[in-house]
């Protein structure tokens, strides 16, 4: 007869395996939404590309073993997405910020935080180099643009942080405090400003010590 003690142990242990298993596939497939943003010209994508995108990206985890104990939760995630019944993205990005107590990789906080930053001010993050920046991007909105040539650069084998980034913001008065005040209540990251007048504010994005 089986011990119901030891049922029990195995049952949460597997349910701890699939959540990690989930928890790490939203983050890597927001992670890579996100660069296949800032690749794009247009810099936005209406639901149908998001789903598409991301449905791409799951596509092989169906098939690989190490995601096993998830995959009918993938399908399910997939096929909705495929009929346009869900937000693929907001499915991930709950299902991340539903486990706070995971300890994240620098990169996939760094990826929340532009992710909140984005939404709190209504616009779309840019990637560009320093030399290149459009200061007039967006005119009648706010500007919020990465300054770096390769964003992974920044980041070591593990996803963390080794060089702090430059991010470029212009807003009104409002916006700036917004924009910083959200970066100064983060629990990963600080900053230091490096630049400001009364449009533009420009900081270098570090851990916070």
């Amino acid at each position: 007869m089986q011990n119901k003690g030891s049922s029990s142990k195995q049952v949460s242990t597997s349910n701890s395996v699939s959540i990690q298993l989930l928890t790490e596939v939203s983050l890597h497939a927001l992670l890579h939404l996100e660069f296949k943003k800032l690749e794009s010209k247009s810099q936005i994508f209406d639901l149908a590309k998001k789903n598409d995108l991301l449905v791409r990206w799951l596509k092989p985890r169906l098939k690989s073993n190490k995601y096993k104990a998830i995959r009918k939760q993938l399908k399910a995630m997939s096929l909705q997405a495929k009929k346009s019944q869900v937000d693929l993205e907001d499915v991930l990005l709950r299902g991340v910020e539903a486990k706070p107590e995971l300890s994240q990789p620098h990169l996939d906080s760094y990826l929340l935080l532009i992710r909140e930053l984005e939404k709190k001010l209504g616009t779309t993050a840019l990637l560009s180099s320093p030399e290149k920046v459009d200061l007039k991007h967006d005119e009648n909105g706010c500007l919020l643009c990465v300054l770096s040539t390769d964003l992974n650069a920044h980041f070591g084998t593990r996803n963390q942080l080794l060089s702090g980034i430059s991010i470029l913001f212009r807003g009104t008065v409002r916006e700036k405090h917004l924009f910083l005040k959200t970066i100064y209540a983060n629990d990963i990251f600080g900053y230091q400003i490096q630049y400001e007048d009364d449009s533009f504010v420009r900081i270098t994005l570090e851990l916070d010590k």
